[in-house]
């Protein structure tokens, strides 16, 4: 059996040229026998940077809270511990994220198409691993209506399925969870809210690129790429070169070449391939790499 923990995130203003408002949603899948391990793990973690009992580990700390007041060193140790915790957990993730800017669908509309993208990945990972699989959800914002709303609507992914995959490993409707009460959605907001801010070439979200990669979810060919991580629309397809160094991305079990070819033209349509969006360094860079 595996515990799948997931929560959603976006950036409006990414640091990368090209790129609109992100909406994405993650998911953290751990091994039944690891959930109790993780919890007693980041309780220490807790005691260790005397963070209190009852304050929730968030990306984004409210504000007044202990986190919010601890300082950055603290904040980007702890967001390295969990991630190690994780890894050492063997929890695998996967992370959908949609660039509103190229494909401007209303928000609500792009937050379920891509709960479905994510339901797929969730399906496709039991599978590989042979297991059965309960995904519990943060409770939506927005109050007992929209919440309902959410459920009535989730319902379909795990009665139906999608086009492309069938509820055959996720053994019941999705639930909900106050995260402030549960770690292990705690490191899925991490996880998605980190792999975002990377994509948008945001520093802290790109930091943390090499701890969120072990983690990733990978295909039958050991690509993150439209696995671990799914970039929506497709013309996104490079940024796996800049951000996890893949030469490849495999759709229908071919593969095909991204990021900086032989070729001096760019193909329509593909703004990252050849150069990864951000910022230049310095009057001698001309390609700055974030892998």
């Amino acid at each position: 059996m595996r515990l799948i923990f997931i929560d959603d995130s976006g950036q409006r203003s990414p640091r990368r040229k090209h790129l609109g408002e992100l909406v994405s949603v993650g998911a953290v899948i751990f091994p039944e026998n690891q959930v109790a391990v993780y919890s007693r793990a980041i309780d220490h973690l807790r005691s260790e940077i005397g963070m209190p009992s009852g304050e929730e580990f968030k990306w984004k700390p409210s504000r007044g809270s202990w986190l919010a007041g601890a300082g950055g060193d603290v904040v980007k140790g702890m967001r390295r511990r969990m991630l190690e915790i994780a890894g050492q957990c063997g929890v695998r993730t996967a992370v959908v994220i949609w660039d509103r800017g190229r494909v401007d669908w209303d928000k609500e509309f792009a937050a379920n198409a891509i709960l479905s993208y994510l339901y797929e990945r969730i399906e496709m990972e039991l599978k590989t691993a042979e297991e059965r699989g309960v995904v519990i959800a943060d409770v939506p914002g927005g109050g007992s209506k929209d919440h309902t709303k959410w459920l009535a609507e989730a319902l379909d992914l795990t009665t139906v399925g999608t086009t492309y995959v069938k509820p055959d490993c996720v053994v019941m409707p999705i639930v909900t969870a106050p995260s402030d009460h549960v770690p292990h959605l705690q490191l899925a907001d991490l996880v998605c809210a980190a792999t975002t801010a990377a994509v948008a070439g945001l520093p802290h979200g790109l930091e943390l690129i090499e701890l969120l990669k072990p983690l990733a979810r990978r295909n039958t060919y050991g690509r993150i790429g439209g696995a671990g991580l799914a970039l929506f629309p497709r013309d996104l397809v490079d940024l796996y070169f800049w951000l996890f160094g893949e030469s490849e991305y495999y759709k229908q079990g071919r593969g095909s070449p991204i990021g900086p070819t032989d070729s001096p033209f760019s193909q329509p349509g593909r703004p990252f391939q050849r150069h990864d969006g951000l910022p230049v360094a310095g009057p001698d860079s001309t390609v700055s790499a974030s892998h």
